[in-house]
């Protein structure tokens, strides 16, 4: 009775020729094919070969497993039928990809919407406590136009601000034909 193979790992450019020659080596070869996509015609890299005996199964699977075919490291194994392929497995607990909850941080007890160690840290010495109105903090650097002499009268220098130097008003720059671009 014939024993069917899955063959991973394929190379794009292995065909099913050279799948059934790479495999003749270990006895009768009764079927060999490659999977492709049925819309572009390429390989999706795995397929199936089909042994004569068990025994010739048996060495194929010993001599091809790991053995290299145009480039790649293959994989061989007994092909499952379809639809009794085992579940996933299901995911060990303790947070994404088995990793253990996280541990509060040091600093001393946090709260958040998750319980203790997942809030927000403290704020440092020197920063105002959360709800105060907004305003730099002392002995903070000043940002950019902030304290800026002025003309008498309150009045703001003519001419543009930094900012507006820098951003160009959001358009980019103007180019030589004078349309806005984007970069250099």
């Amino acid at each position: 009775m014939p024993v069917r193979l899955f063959v991973g790992g394929l190379s794009y450019s292995t065909s099913t020729e050279g799948l059934r020659d790479a495999f003749a080596r270990y006895g009768a070869v009764t079927s060999a094919a490659v999977m492709t996509d049925r819309e572009t015609g390429r390989s999706r890299g795995f397929g199936f070969v089909e042994m004569a005996t068990d025994e010739d199964a048996e060495r194929a699977i010993g001599g091809m497993n790991g053995a290299g075919l145009d480039g790649r490291s293959i994989r061989v194994d007994r092909a499952m039928p379809r639809g009794t392929a085992p579940a996933s497995r299901p995911r060990p607990a303790g947070g994404p990809g088995g990793m253990p909850p996280r541990p509060p941080r040091p600093g001393g007890p946090m709260t958040g919407p998750r319980g203790p160690g997942w809030g927000a840290p403290p704020p440092p010495p020197g920063f105002p406590p959360p709800g105060a109105p907004a305003g730099r903090r002392p002995g903070a650097p000043r940002r950019e136009g902030e304290g800026e002499q002025r003309r008498p009268g309150g009045r703001k220098p003519p001419g543009r601000s930094k900012l507006q130097d820098r951003t160009r008003g959001g358009r980019g720059r103007r180019g030589s034909d004078g349309e806005f671009r984007w970069g250099r």
